[in-house]
């Protein structure tokens, strides 16, 4: 049992322990006067016991060790393919993941880590030390890492699973090229935007003032010929200066057509535009609101991708204001103005009026201005 116990503990100490006490057997027995083989069967139980318990606290004790198996199997249990390697390419360690990597790919297993990798390189996109592989639909991220252990140069090549990866930078990369297209069509048609609003409001002023002064002059050549009537200087003076009297009284329609044709426009990009209320008398006042409308909506539409804005008029006690607001998104607190709101500001204030913008949590502009104000 000694010898057992020594054998497989590795102790060799116990052995020659039992070399030493057999000579002394004899003086045993002569002073135990013939007890002593009780007293050895005795011992031989105990040193029984004893060893039972230390082979089984051994097992215990190497069970919980870490051993090269024990890490083998771990390794091999991990979803991640792992390579250890020699600088030369001699495998020193590979898991079931990776050599079942090789065998899907390769049909065969290498016994040189680099000749792996670098088929792997021919055969995919590399980027620095990273390369994505496809296999079937699926796709892996072998990485090779160098590190020294010792001094000694070693490679680790690792075999990622990226196949969710991969398929949702897929998609993000559709979604930013549709979101390119759709962003590049929605400026050149905002760019447009404003030209087609002045050029088609130039064109109603030009089409109205035409009529207008056709109609009057045609009714002052009638009654030059008319001999009958009796028409001196002053009568035409007045006659001229009730032209431009009633062209600028049709100012506001002006405004107006503007105004329609400014909605037209909107909803031919899939905007709605809605004018709540009815613009001021006010010539001035009404081709600031105008001005206003116009710039708030195409900033609506360019830098929150709006849908919908609403502009609502309301005029009273001599008091005219005017609220625009969209359905944009916005994630900015603060603002600062361009120059279109800035030239808004500076002409709100030259009419007496004041011109503020509310960034968050919705984009608002409000504009307020009274009748019949001093102003430089």
């Amino acid at each position: 049992m000694f010898i057992a116990t020594a054998v497989y503990l590795k102790q060799a100490h116990i052995t020659l322990s039992i070399c030493f006490a057999l000579p002394l057997l004899p003086f045993a027995n002569h002073l135990t006067y013939g007890t002593f083989t009780v007293v050895l069967f005795t011992a031989l139980i105990m040193f029984i016991i004893r060893s039972v318990h230390l082979i089984l606290k051994t097992s215990k004790l190497k069970r919980n060790t870490i051993t090269p198996l024990s890490v083998k199997e771990s390794i091999d249990a991990l979803n991640t393919g792992i390579l250890f390697c020699r600088n030369d390419g001699q495998i020193l360690l590979a898991n079931h993941c990776i050599t079942n990597l090789m065998t899907e790919i390769f049909n065969k297993e290498f016994t040189s880590g680099l000749k792996f990798i670098n088929e792997i390189r021919n055969i995919s996109n590399t980027q620095n030390q990273q390369t994505v592989c496809k296999v079937k639909n699926s796709y892996y991220m072998i990485k090779q890492t160098e590190m020294y252990i010792k001094k000694k140069p070693y490679f680790l090549i690792t075999s990622t699973n990226v196949t969710e990866q991969m398929n949702a930078m897929q998609e993000l990369l559709s979604l930013k090229a549709r979101l390119v297209q759709k962003g590049n069509e929605l400026n050149f048609q905002l760019n447009n935007l404003e030209a087609s609003c002045k050029e088609g409001a130039l064109l109603q002023i030009r089409t109205r003032v035409h009529d207008l002064l056709g109609q009057k002059l045609s009714v002052l050549l009638r009654k030059l010929q008319n001999k009958d009537d009796n028409i001196d200087a002053d009568a035409i003076e007045k006659f001229c200066n009730s032209i431009m009297k009633d062209i600028l009284s049709d100012e506001k329609n002006a405004s107006d057509k503007s105004l329609i044709l400014l909605q037209e426009v909107m909803s031919s990009i899939g905007v709605e535009l809605a004018i709540i209320g009815e613009m001021p008398y006010d010539n001035d006042i009404a081709a600031l609101f105008v001005e206003t409308i116009r710039e708030c909506s195409t900033n609506a539409v360019r830098h929150s991708l709006a849908t919908k804005v609403r502009a609502e008029i309301k005029s009273k006690d001599g008091i005219n204001s005017l609220k625009i607001t969209d359905n944009g998104t916005n994630t900015c607190t603060t603002i600062q103005l361009g120059t279109g709101l800035s030239g808004l500001k500076n002409k709100a204030e030259m009419l007496g009026g004041t011109l503020s913008v509310t960034p968050y949590p919705h984009f608002a502009v409000e504009l307020t201005v009274k009748e019949g104000e001093n102003y430089d």
